[in-house]
C-alpha cells in the first residue's frame, strides 16, 4: 500500500510535467514578436496626416477577430502606426486579411492602407483594394468591413462574409453593373 506522502509526490510530479506541457505548447505558439519605434526613427511621409507627436510604429503585426461561432477573421499588416490621442485607430500599411467562408474558400481582402478600429474590430480598406474569392476577383477604392455584421461594403459592392452573397451596385441608379465569371487557370 501506497502511502499518503508517496501519493502527493507522484501526484506533484504529474502536476509539474503537465504545466511545462502546457507552458511549453504557448510559448511555442507565440512566435512572434513585435517591434516597436519610436517616433523619432519614422519618417514624417510614413506618419499619416491625421496623426501628432506620439505616434509609435509597429511591424509585422497581426490581429485576429473572433466570432461567437470561432469564425476567425484575420489582417496582417507591414506596418501599424498608433497614435497617443486615438489609440483605438491603428494605420496600416500593406495590409493583407482573410477568412474562410462557409463554403471552406478563402476570402482575401489586400489593400495599400487600412483602418483598424479595435474598439469595434470594423476595419477601412483604402487604396488598391483586391478582394478575391474562387473565381471571383473586385477591385475597389475603398472597403469597410463591419464586424458586428460580417459585412463587406464598398462604394458599389457589398459582400456578405456568412451568406457569400455578393452585390453589385452603381452610384447612378441609371448605370447597369456588369461582370464577367474568370475561368480557372489549369
Amino acid at each position: 500500500m501506497i502511502s499518503i506522502k508517496k501519493k502527493a509526490n507522484i501526484f506533484l510530479i504529474f502536476e509539474i510535467i503537465f504545466f511545462v506541457f502546457f507552458y511549453g505548447y504557448y510559448i511555442y505558439e507565440n512566435k512572434g514578436t513585435i517591434k516597436i519605434k519610436d517616433t523619432k526613427t519614422i519618417a514624417p511621409s510614413q506618419i499619416s496626416s491625421n496623426s501628432s507627436l506620439g505616434t509609435t510604429k509597429f511591424t509585422d503585426v497581426e490581429y485576429k477577430i473572433s466570432s461567437e461561432n470561432n469564425h476567425e477573421y484575420v489582417t496582417k499588416g507591414n506596418e501599424a502606426f498608433i497614435t497617443k490621442n486615438k489609440p483605438n485607430l491603428i494605420q496600416l500599411n500593406i495590409v493583407n486579411s482573410f477568412t474562410t467562408l462557409k463554403d471552406g474558400s478563402v476570402l482575401n481582402i489586400k489593400s495599400d492602407k487600412a483602418i483598424y478600429n479595435k474598439k469595434t474590430n470594423n476595419i477601412k480598406y483604402y487604396h488598391n483594394v483586391l478582394m478575391t474569392n474562387k473565381d471571383k476577383i473586385i477591385t475597389s477604392d475603398v472597403a469597410n468591413f463591419f464586424s458586428n455584421k460580417n459585412l463587406i461594403k464598398g462604394d458599389v459592392v457589398n459582400f456578405n462574409t456568412k451568406t457569400n452573397n455578393l452585390e453589385i451596385h452603381m452610384k447612378n441608379k441609371k448605370d447597369n453593373v456588369y461582370g464577367q465569371r474568370q475561368a480557372k487557370n489549369k
